[in-house]
């Protein structure tokens, strides 16, 4: 475990009205679809308590057992991969990382699907049973901005952005994001667009369902 540099905690008035304890995650992968057999190869996680502040962060290389993907996307090649666990290696810890926490990415439902489908062949349930996407509580603030990339939003709160497609750097730019979403919401008395996630073994039913399809 790793921490990042601190941050200061939001007012009392945010803390108050989200009293939620966040994972804010990040994964790369293979490619777009986990029921096509696409895989995670890094995946970045920081625990964030109610009052904004980064409690630890934790992050890996996975090992995909096939083609790392769009190497020109992520950069994570053959080579680097080399020694990377496989997932079924880490599921325990991601699990202990996600439990009793709103999990939190930029395009949530992305992160949550590959996810999913990693724990549940791990035969390791994920255990958030809340998620929060920063692209869907942006739209509902009503931002002056082109599009609502994670890009986009880390420049309009002077976030410097360092490595993009890089889960580590994603995640600790989508911390400060959140926290400046957090406190706007607040301000403006916006609800946090919060999705109860699926039932343990829904997503393995689906994924059965797309192969037989397929």
């Amino acid at each position: 475990m790793t921490t990042l540099d601190p941050l200061p905690p939001l007012s009392r008035a945010v803390t108050r009205r989200y009293r939620h304890r966040y994972a804010v995650l990040d994964v790369e992968t293979t490619g777009l679809r986990p029921e096509a057999g696409d895989r995670i190869v890094q995946v970045a996680v920081c625990l964030v308590d109610p009052r904004g502040v980064v409690e630890r962060s934790w992050s890996t290389l996975v090992d995909p057992r096939r083609d790392p993907g769009p190497v020109h996307v992520h950069g994570i090649t053959r080579e680097r991969l080399v020694g990377a666990p496989v997932f079924s290696e880490i599921a325990p810890v991601v699990a202990g990382l996600l439990t009793g926490r709103v999990f939190v990415a930029h395009n949530a439902g992305f992160d949550w699907k590959f996810l999913s489908a990693e724990m549940s062949a791990a035969g390791i349930p994920l255990p958030s049973r809340q998620r929060l996407c920063t692209w869907k509580l942006a739209q509902r603030l009503d931002l002056p901005v082109a599009n609502l990339k994670l890009s986009t939003l880390a420049a309009h709160w002077g976030v410097e952005q360092l490595r993009a497609h890089d889960a580590v750097d994603d995640t600790r730019v989508l911390v400060e994001v959140l926290r400046a979403e957090l406190t706007l919401a607040q301000r403006a008395e916006v609800d946090l667009p919060l999705v109860r996630t699926a039932p343990r073994g829904f997503l393995t039913r689906l994924l059965s369902r797309s192969r037989r399809a397929g």
